[in-house]
């Protein structure tokens, strides 16, 4: 009996619960049971995910001697745009990381000389940065977008002036023309003149991790207690309209709430179930309760972790970059894993001057970088089939790969494996063995096997000319 696997396209995204399996079997057949930085953007193929070049003194060797978590998701101006971390204040355009000049930058954020940058916002034309410090109090800065800074701006200028708590700060600049800051059990707010720290006390035990605008309300993630680690937290998403003396609406989730994000009008909610290794969650508010849309492993990102690419939802997750969507409005939406963070620890991620860039650290070195090229410590794997027949011994005819055309250098490891880890079959696509051709053909003359995944590997290919796979074919006889 002949049978027949064709994978048309790598659309699927992970399969479900991949990670529960080193062989996962369920799904459909262009899902994967594996990935690593692959990228399916482009719904004809399946390719490298993008590689990272660092900015123009962007590493320690430069200007950047922090971990960069907040950046602006707007510039300020054309090609301008500003980020924080540790004690400094970068000025940062789509290739460079400003150094000099008048003022000079980086800006050394200078208070009581323990400050940790959390995260910057533009209003009303001015520039705001909020950060902790040793000694349980955050504060706020303020940059006038020419000439002045006034590094404890928050605790003594404004009417209602106020240390913060130290807690996150993700502040955003609202539709209501008032500024909101995150402030541990409360919501901060300035509307241009009033500073009010406690506009919005949550109950007792509550530290706000995220918040964001959407509806004309403000909506507040919240963890009660906020425990880290394997403990289960209370967490909240409280719905406010700015100006009441309480929230309007709560919506209970259980377990730990790390970030929310808005797109194009929907609040996305990344959450934790601590009952499953697969428990990282991507859902979206819907009325009065969570959706589900996917889970994940690795970690949760951060307010900071998180923008978009290409029409897709991309974040941290444990120093990966994870993405959600369709890219299209008349495509299936898929998750999968895009591509590898830099060093161990990622700071902030965003799309500022519409190319993805990310910050990260490892030991004494810092970097920041933007999508570039390729990256070559890429794989993606197939589901596990099994071609077993009804006594019948099982064996693999031929295979057939299409591909677009290459260019020099170009090339990609495949392979079909057994769920035992045998190699049943290996061979390489390269621009100089292939040349210009873009379907190719294997005969495998019948090799006899249970089951088998395909592989594929560019381990060894090129940072600048990809092998971009079309579909694959594989023929056999039970």
């Amino acid at each position: 009996m002949k049978w027949q696997i064709n994978i048309q396209d790598f659309q699927g995204g992970y399969a479900p619960n991949w990670w529960k399996s080193t062989y996962p079997t369920y799904g459909n057949k262009n899902m994967a049971g594996a990935m690593q930085n692959a990228d399916i953007t482009n719904p004809n193929v399946l390719t490298q995910g993008p590689g990272l070049a660092n900015l123009t003194n962007g590493t320690e060797a430069g200007v950047v001697s922090t971990l960069i978590k907040g950046i602006l998701k707007v510039p300020t101006a054309t090609n301008v745009g500003y980020a924080v971390g540790g004690n400094k204040l970068y000025q940062i355009n789509a290739t460079t990381v400003a150094s000099g000049g008048s003022p000079s930058w980086p800006r050394t954020i200078t208070d009581n000389g323990s400050e940790l940058g959390e995260d910057v916002v533009e209003f009303q034309g001015n520039l705001y940065y909020s950060y902790n410090q040793t000694g349980s109090v955050g504060d706020i800065g303020k940059y006038d977008l020419a000439s002045t800074f006034d590094d404890d701006w928050g605790s003594t200028v404004p009417t209602g002036a106020a240390a913060l708590q130290s807690a996150p700060h993700q502040m955003i600049a609202a539709g209501n023309d008032t500024m909101y800051i995150a402030n541990g059990l409360y919501v901060a707010s300035y509307d241009g003149t009033t500073f009010t720290a406690q506009a919005l006390d949550l109950p007792t035990g509550s530290v706000i991790s995220s918040i964001a605008w959407s509806g004309d309300r403000l909506w507040i993630a919240a963890n009660r207690p906020n425990l880290t680690g394997s403990n289960t937290n209370k967490s909240s998403i409280y719905s406010w309209d700015g100006t009441t003396s309480s929230w309007d609406d709560e919506i209970v989730v259980n377990g730990l709430i790390s970030a929310l994000y808005v797109k194009n009008g929907t609040i996305f909610v990344w959450y934790a179930d601590i009952t499953s290794t697969g428990g990282y969650k991507l859902g979206y508010v819907n009325g009065s309760s969570i959706t589900d849309l996917e889970n994940f492993t690795g970690g949760l990102p951060e307010f900071y972790q998180i923008t978009t690419y290409q029409d897709f939802l991309i974040w941290n997750s444990a120093g990966l970059i994870f993405a959600w969507g369709s890219g299209g409005k008349d495509l299936p939406t898929r998750l999968f894993q895009l591509a590898d963070g830099g060093y161990t620890t990622i700071g902030g991620i965003s799309a500022l001057f519409g190319t993805v860039l990310v910050a990260s650290t490892q030991s004494t070195s810092y970097k920041l970088a933007k999508f570039s090229g390729y990256d070559t410590a890429c794989n993606w794997k197939s589901l596990l089939f099994d071609i077993t027949g009804g006594g019948r011994v099982s064996s693999i005819d031929f295979v057939r790969i299409n591909i677009e055309s290459m260019s020099s250098g170009a090339l990609v490891d495949w392979k079909l494996l057994n769920d035992q880890g045998t190699t049943i079959y290996n061979d390489t696509i390269s621009f100089s063995k292939n040349a210009a051709k873009t379907s190719i053909y294997y005969p495998l003359n019948g090799k006899v096997t249970d089951n088998f995944r395909l592989e594929f590997d560019w381990t060894n290919g090129s940072a600048t000319n990809p092998v971009k796979i079309k579909s694959a074919k594989i023929y056999g006889t039970n």
